[in-house]
């Protein structure tokens, strides 16, 4: 890391309550902390904008670099919500090439159509996604000359990637708001992990069961604050009119 890396605080912070712990051990835990918070909380979001190309019906995306893709959380085209092919009713049995009804497959499984007759014939009206692979989004219907008119909007929950543990930049590829609004919580998981160790001269049971109490709670505000978009929300209730 180099000298004024911002993850150097949580290391220095780490390294004055855990005694004897080596740096590389602190960047392998913090490392699993930032993993676990993110893929709890959703908190890193990303949006991508694709533009639809008539008769296409698969398109690549891309995500910062050292990044890696935890889950889809909405797409959209022209501002309407697209539904996944896979919760498109229940009973549906989902193939690598769309989905299919249930009228469309014999009780053992396996189909009884032809491909053209699944919810990727354009005849069907219906405009859905599916995603069968992490960089690419595939839509059940072939984007007409309308369609071609408006990107589809994708909004991914993102995660430090892996090759980050081998990256000799100096740090990681966080924004530096990150490390400052998630400082406490990234502490707190780390402590918990290192001091959660047995037989360490930084072993501190009661501490990380304190630590790892804060982070567990810490997750689930950040989780909540990102579905707010960090609006500090209005409160469910109010007075009656008569008060």
């Amino acid at each position: 890391m180099t000298s004024c890396a911002p993850l150097d605080r949580l290391i220095q912070t780490i390294t004055v309550e855990c005694p004897g712990v080596t740096s590389e051990l602190i960047t392998l835990q913090l490392f699993n902390v930032v993993d676990e918070f993110f893929r709890r909380t959703n908190a890193w979001r990303w949006y991508e904008d694709i533009q639809l190309e008539e008769g296409l019906t698969e398109y690549p995306f891309s995500v910062p670099g050292g990044a890696a893709i935890v889950r889809t959380l909405a797409v959209t085209h022209n501002g309407i919500p697209m539904r996944s092919a896979a919760s498109q009713g229940s009973g549906i049995t989902q193939s690598s090439l769309g989905t299919l009804i249930p009228e469309m497959v014999f009780p053992d499984g396996d189909s009884s159509f032809l491909p053209q007759q699944t919810d990727l014939d354009q005849t069907s009206g219906l405009f859905s996604y599916a995603i069968y692979r992490p960089d690419y989004i595939q839509t059940t219907v072939e984007p007409d000359a309308e369609a071609i008119k408006y990107p589809l909007n994708i909004c991914l929950a993102l995660t430090v990637s892996k090759g980050c543990l081998e990256c000799d930049c100096g740090d990681w590829p966080l924004e530096e708001w990150m490390f400052d609004m998630f400082f406490q919580d990234w502490l707190d998981g780390g402590l918990a992990r290192l001091q959660g160790m047995t037989a360490k001269p930084w072993t501190n049971v009661t501490m990380a069961a304190y630590h790892g109490k804060r982070f567990r709670s810490a997750m689930a505000f950040r989780k909540q604050e990102a579905l707010l978009g960090f609006n500090f929300n209005t409160p469910g209730w109010r007075f009656p009119r008569w008060a």
